[in-house]
Formats: structure tokens, C-alpha cells, sequence
């Protein structure tokens, strides 16, 4: 099965020597670190409890800082990074996708925890959090579950009613004449009950996301899918050092009791803080 690999932040002897490897940082940046829990919180919020998925490597600075976050509680949504970069699938699209490819890809996908057959039977939903340009993630994305699912003879309705996308969004003016990419896809009808909200991101961050900022691990594309579990790479690269010393920092400040009680603010002031599942989770990290 070939799964990217990606050390446990939580492991500490499963990073092991790396950290010797670890190139120094300053203190993280406040502005930086509101930007993030902010956003964080939104995400949380407008989730309404649901299971996250962060797709790729552009939100894995979301994925670090709740898993600081929500390390050693158990009443928290479950987290996953599922590693996907595929915005255009190709000639023929998905359905010509190499079998033995997709077959190792949807191995690693099971492996998530987020097969459209768990999917189908699950209680709570699935959120899948991606910076969002023009959809083209998020359409492959969904017409590969799509696939599996009828593959493995699944019902694909009771998957897709249990879906949520959440669009990351670099923040602007709001007018009737706003671009919205969901208003703008001619494949929402593999989906139609599943719910699609947006999350406004400082402009500047995302985008340094999207494009700039180092990345823990490299692109796992669908050239790497049919391949075998990725070692680590010892020592790692100058870039993936800096990436990873960046989430360390993020996930060991979330762990605090004064960022818990930071984020639970963020939380609770907003608008979807009349939703019971919300409610309960500023209650946990506030008993934390």
C-alpha cells in the first residue's frame, strides 16, 4: 500500500533524531499563531462537529495545530491529513485513472478511515477542508469516492448525505457580484445532498499557503499512488525541516491550557455556537 509518509507529531520517539536535524525558529509569531486558531476555530464552527478531513498539503497547518489542539481528548472530531493532490485527473478523467493506481490509492484512503463504505454507515459526517481556487480538488476528490463507491457496490447516496465541503477562501468585499466557485461546478449533482459551506482566510496567509510555504512532505501525486509505504527520508531537506519544525511548534503551543482556552473563545463567539455539537466542544476544551 503505498502511504505517504508522515511522522506522528504526538510521537515524540517516532521523530526520533530528526529533531537534532530540526532547523531552529523563533518564537511563533502572534499575529501568525491568531491567524491560525481563528481560522481553526471558523473551520470547527461551521463544521458543527463533524470529522475532519484536510485535503493535501495546503491546510496542514490546521491539521497540526488541532491535533495539538485536541491531543489526549476524547470527545473531539477525528482528524485526518489525506494526502491528494490531483486538481486535473487527465484525459478520460476518473474513470480512466489507472486500476492498479487507484486500487493502491483507495488502500490508503481506507487506511484514512474515510472509505465511502465507512462513510455509508457512519454516525457522524465527514468535513473535507481545502484551499479552494476553482474546485478542481474537490471534483476529483468526490468523483473518486464516487467511483469506489460503486465499485465496492456501495450505496453512494447514504455517502454523499454525509458529506460537508468546506471552502478556504482568501477574504474580501462581499457583493451580489462576488465569485462563488460552488456556483460555478457541473458536478454538484454527484453530491446533491451534501453541504457546502466557506471559511474567509486572510488573504496574504492563504495564498502563502497555497503556494509558498514549506511543506512537511512532498506532493503525493497520482504517479506515486501505485507504488510502496513511504520510508522516511534521513536526514531531511532543508525545506522539510523547516516545514516540520513549524508544526512542532504549532502542535506543542496548542496543547497548552492558555491556547485551548483561546481557541474555545474563538469558538464560542461564533455564529454556529447555538449548535449543539459546537457547544460541546468549547465546553471539552475548556474543561481542559
Amino acid at each position: 500500500m503505498a502511504i505517504p509518509f508522515r511522522l506522528d507529531l504526538s510521537k515524540r520517539e517516532q521523530i526520533g533524531s530528526w529533531t537534532r536535524e530540526l532547523i531552529k525558529r523563533p518564537k511563533l509569531d502572534d499575529w501568525l499563531l491568531n491567524v491560525i486558531r481563528t481560522t481553526a476555530a471558523d473551520i470547527l464552527a461551521t463544521s458543527e462537529g463533524s470529522n475532519l478531513a484536510f485535503i493535501g498539503r495546503t491546510p496542514e497547518n490546521f491539521f497540526d495545530y488541532l491535533s495539538g489542539s485536541f491531543h489526549t481528548l476524547s470527545e473531539a472530531p477525528n482528524l485526518h491529513l489525506l494526502q491528494f493532490s490531483m486538481r486535473w485527473p487527465g484525459a478520460g478523467c476518473v474513470k480512466a485513472i489507472d486500476q492498479h493506481a487507484f486500487e493502491r490509492h483507495s488502500e490508503y484512503i481506507r487506511h484514512e478511515s474515510e472509505h465511502p463504505e465507512q462513510k455509508s454507515k457512519a454516525s457522524a459526517p465527514l468535513a473535507m477542508v481545502d484551499f479552494v481556487a476553482y474546485g478542481g480538488t474537490m471534483k476529483t476528490l468526490c468523483e473518486i469516492l464516487h467511483r469506489m463507491a460503486r465499485e465496492a457496490r456501495t450505496d453512494w447516496n447514504a455517502v454523499q448525505r454525509r458529506l460537508m465541503l468546506i471552502g478556504l477562501l482568501p477574504e474580501g468585499k462581499t457583493s451580489p457580484k462576488t465569485w462563488r466557485w460552488q456556483q460555478h461546478q457541473n458536478w454538484l449533482d454527484l453530491i446533491p445532498d451534501a453541504t457546502i459551506r466557506n471559511v474567509s482566510v486572510h488573504a496574504g496567509f492563504i495564498l502563502d499557503l497555497a503556494n509558498t510555504q514549506d511543506k512537511v512532505t512532498p506532493s503525493f501525486r497520482d504517479k506515486r499512488w501505485g507504488g510502496t509505504a513511504q520510508a522516511p527520508r534521513n536526514p531531511p531537506t532543508e525545506s522539510e525541516r523547516r516545514a516540520l519544525s513549524f508544526a512542532l511548534d504549532l502542535f506543542e503551543c496548542a496543547t497548552t491550557k492558555e491556547e485551548r482556552h483561546l481557541l474555545s473563545q474563538d469558538i464560542a463567539s461564533h455564529a454556529r455556537m447555538t449548535h449543539a455539537s459546537v457547544r460541546k466542544l468549547v465546553q471539552t476544551l475548556r474543561r481542559r
